[in-house]
């Protein structure tokens, strides 16, 4: 092709690949907090657990139910739009 006979791009394609690009990296750094957050409550339940510290593994069983919770509310989020 000629240098000056470059197609032109459609405005929606270039918005649409933009979106789906910025979709992808919110989702990607979502996901790294909701595995941290999973991570990290399940090494709480396991070290209270092992200290047989109640009163603390009482948060720790919360902050693991929210945490699951919150993962599974990650995968129907990232569900809802495709």
């Amino acid at each position: 092709m000629a240098r000056g006979a470059e197609l032109p791009q459609d405005p929606d394609r270039r918005d649409g690949a933009f979106r789906r690009a910025l979709r992808a990296g919110i989702l990607g750094v979502t996901l790294l907090f909701v595995v941290a957050a999973l991570a990290i409550s399940s090494a709480l339940v396991v070290y209270t657990a092992w200290r047989h510290d109640l009163s603390h593994g009482l948060f720790a069983l919360l902050f693991a139910v929210l945490s699951a919770q919150i993962a599974m509310n990650w995968f129907l989020w990232r569900d809802d739009d495709e």
